[in-house]
């Protein structure tokens, strides 16, 4: 009698920490892993059967999410207080101060008020996107939802390197394209109407400090961040360029648990490193920078504060401080005011119309992305060429130039012309035709295709 065989045990050697799983002689799979408790900390074997190895995989799966390996600093923390946590220790030493505030300010309003109390084990795939779905039926915009997004992926890659969780669920959230709202296409013009510019350069001509500042963004397309931080030495009068090297910030400064506590405006780096340019000025523009370092230079004798020394700031208090920028505006806003700007004209719509203008004129794309400082032309292109419904009436006003009535009355005359071969005439208009030859000569010609045609047709 045959010695009977025993089955051979399989095993599947499987990733570090994600368990074992092995067939037993008695046919059936088993798998084991080893976790933690977070409850008591205690390390404990945990053991799931299945019909094949695929079952048992998706048992491991769904047990290391219930019951994932933690440290021992993050035992008994809810989802709100570890994503917090990484906000103020990981993520602030990554980004500035102005980009952890608005990660922080999407955190306490988009993402904590759901899933704050939580386990991390418990914020799985579909509760993410119905974070993500709440977001959007709120009316925020695609751009903020992909920020939420973006925030729970990053969290979660962390999470990952820290043994909280064993997949990140933000790898199957989706986001639709685009927003679906109704765009007013006559209230996308942002740069100032061609017949209101000369009036609004002329009502500068009455202010001191605001024509030389709004020539500035005007007339070269610098941004108002550019345009306070920049200094004499950036200025080349000679050469009539200026040179952006940095922009004006506001730096929020936070106390240990993350709120501001105050707001500094400093001079840093530029807004990207994109931004960083030569920026050639017209002629305009330096007389008007001309007679604003005059007048900084009664003020300086007066004082004694020297406003006119290389690295002063061009457009700074009496003191040489830095303008803010809530106080520069502050001073615009009353100027529009009394001169009927007002909601018509802001501080950016200077740096549209400088583009506009360059569009007016026929330059190349390329180069007003190149003078503005932007990453990509398709920003140039999309947001800083701005249309009103007087540019759709030049571009008819080109095709009553090209066919004209004169135009159209000459190219008439051409084709009935005595020496136009009668073929070139419209067959229809035979029967107004009196000349008997041309008659005849149509007939025959006509005569000859039909016969080519049943040639070809033979040859078939």
């Amino acid at each position: 009698m045959a010695k009977k065989k025993h089955k051979v045990i399989e095993k599947t050697r499987r990733a570090n920490g994600a368990g074992s799983i092995y067939l037993r002689k008695d046919g059936n799979w088993t798998g084991k892993i080893w976790l933690t408790d977070p409850q008591t900390g205690e390390k404990v074997r945990k053991t799931v059967y299945g019909k094949n190895e695929m079952d048992v995989s998706d048992k491991l799966v769904k047990l290391s999410g219930s019951m994932t390996p933690l440290n021992g600093n993050f035992a008994h923390k809810t989802f709100g207080e570890l994503f917090e946590g990484w906000l103020l220790v990981f993520k602030k030493s990554a980004v500035t101060p102005r980009t952890l505030e608005g990660n922080i300010r999407n955190f306490n309003l988009h993402i904590r008020p759901y899933v704050d109390n939580m386990d991390i084990t418990e914020v799985t795939a579909p509760v993410v996107q119905q974070v993500i779905n709440e977001a959007l039926v709120r009316g925020l915009s695609v751009n903020t939802v992909r920020k939420v997004k973006f925030l729970f992926n990053q969290f979660f890659e962390y999470a990952i390197e820290c043994g909280l969780v064993q997949s990140n669920p933000t790898l199957r959230i989706k986001i639709r394209n685009r927003d679906s709202k109704q765009v007013n296409v006559e209230n996308m013009y942002k740069a100032i109407p061609e017949e209101e510019r000369m009036n609004f350069v002329t009502a500068l001509n009455g202010h001191e400090f605001l024509k030389p500042l709004c020539m500035t963004m005007m007339f070269a397309g610098l941004r108002t961040g550019e345009t306070l931080a920049l200094r004499w030495e950036d200025v080349d009068f000679q050469n009539k360029i200026i040179s952006v090297r940095n922009g004006l910030t506001v730096v929020p400064i936070f106390d240990k648990n993350g709120k501001v506590i105050e707001r500094k405006t400093v001079i840093g780096s530029t807004k990207t490193t994109c931004s960083v340019r030569d920026v050639p000025i017209p002629d305009i523009l330096i007389d008007a920078l001309q007679d604003w370092k005059k007048r900084q230079w009664v003020r300086k004798e007066l004082t004694g504060v020297d406003l006119i020394a290389p690295n002063a700031v061009v457009f700074c208090n009496v003191d040489g401080s830095v303008r803010t920028y809530s106080g520069t505006r502050k001073i615009f806003d009353t100027f529009a005011k009394r001169h009927g700007f007002f909601g018509k004209i802001h501080f950016h719509t200077l740096r549209h119309t400088y583009s506009t203008m360059l569009f007016e004129a026929n330059e190349n794309p390329k180069i007003i992305q190149a003078l503005l400082g932007h990453k990509s032309v398709k920003t140039t292109l999309t947001v800083y060429n701005s249309v009103d419904k007087s540019y759709y009436k030049q571009a008819t006003d080109k095709l009553n130039n090209l066919f004209n009535s004169d135009k159209m009355k000459e190219f008439q005359q051409l084709q009935n012309k005595p020496n136009v071969p009668a073929l070139q005439r419209n067959i229809d208009d035979i029967e107004n035709v009196d000349d008997d030859s041309e008659i005849e000569m149509l007939e025959k010609i006509l005569a000859e295709k039909k016969a080519r045609r049943k040639s070809r047709d033979f040859e078939m």
